[in-house]
């Protein structure tokens, strides 16, 4: 499978931290050095200083903590989306007050800070590199939860994992609702955002316009009621709506 990683207009894979404490940034910059996965990293505690940096077209990956300035933080998101950078959405907590915002806040993957070790920030960037969505099972469960009530688990329907860290929480489906239908051609598109492509890049696989990919983007997140592709690619796989791209690379590998 042909690598996610976005390049920088001078061909370099650079990474900015953003925003946090001076501490937390220092940290992740550190980490991210050590891993040897990047060829540059720069850590910026300003919001105009990051915003300048991302309109430069020198990062390829936003790491960006959402903490003390949410709005801040979704700006950066957003125009980092815009401008064709990943984004790597860093939590402090996961609750229901504190995550509702998060949801539509545009991510390509999620770290929670108490449990960010090397090991995890690297399978982060593996996992986007492949192009899975990184998710912390406790930011997964809360994510899914924002579908609806849980039904009970039907115990011989396989689980599929968003990413290797964790399990998904069981399928969410609001009660009383009706089972959620999509077409062909919207499972297709599915299938190709729980790969992490985006619109031009569905657009071309399925061989329509980038304006039509769009409308089956959008037709998706209404039917399955999610806020944005990281929820609806996590309710595709815990619904079994679409095979876990991770499945078929593991027996090909076999």
């Amino acid at each position: 499978m042909a690598s996610n990683r976005q390049v920088g207009r001078d061909g370099t894979h650079i990474a900015l931290v953003s925003l946090g404490s001076e501490v937390v940034r220092c940290g992740l910059r550190t980490m991210l050095c050590e891993l040897n996965a990047l060829e540059d990293v720069v850590a910026s505690g300003n919001f105009d200083h990051s915003m300048e940096l991302l309109h430069s077209g020198r990062p390829t990956l936003l790491v960006l903590n959402y903490g003390d300035e949410p709005q801040q933080a979704e700006k950066l998101a957003s125009t980092a989306a815009d401008v064709g950078v990943q984004v790597l959405l860093m939590l402090r907590t996961v609750s229901g007050e504190t995550l509702a915002p998060v949801a539509a806040v545009p991510a390509d993957g999620y770290l929670l800070e108490p449990t960010l070790t090397r090991e995890v920030l690297m399978n982060a960037l593996s996992d986007l590199d492949s192009g899975l969505v990184p998710i912390p099972h406790p930011v997964a469960r809360r994510l899914l939860a924002e579908v609806g009530p849980a039904t009970p688990p039907d115990p011989l329907a396989p689980s599929s994992p968003v990413n290797p860290t964790g399990p998904v929480a069981a399928v969410p489906v609001r009660e009383g609702a009706e089972p959620t239908t999509l077409t062909d051609r919207e499972l297709q598109a599915l299938s190709l955002m729980v790969e992490g492509l985006s619109n031009k890049q569905i657009a071309r696989r399925l061989g329509i316009s980038e304006h039509g990919a769009k409308r089956h983007v959008a037709n998706i997140l209404a039917k399955l009621n999610c806020s944005n592709r990281t929820l609806a690619a996590a309710v595709a796989l815990s619904r079994g709506l679409v095979r876990d791209p991770g499945t078929s690379r593991r027996a090909r590998r076999r």
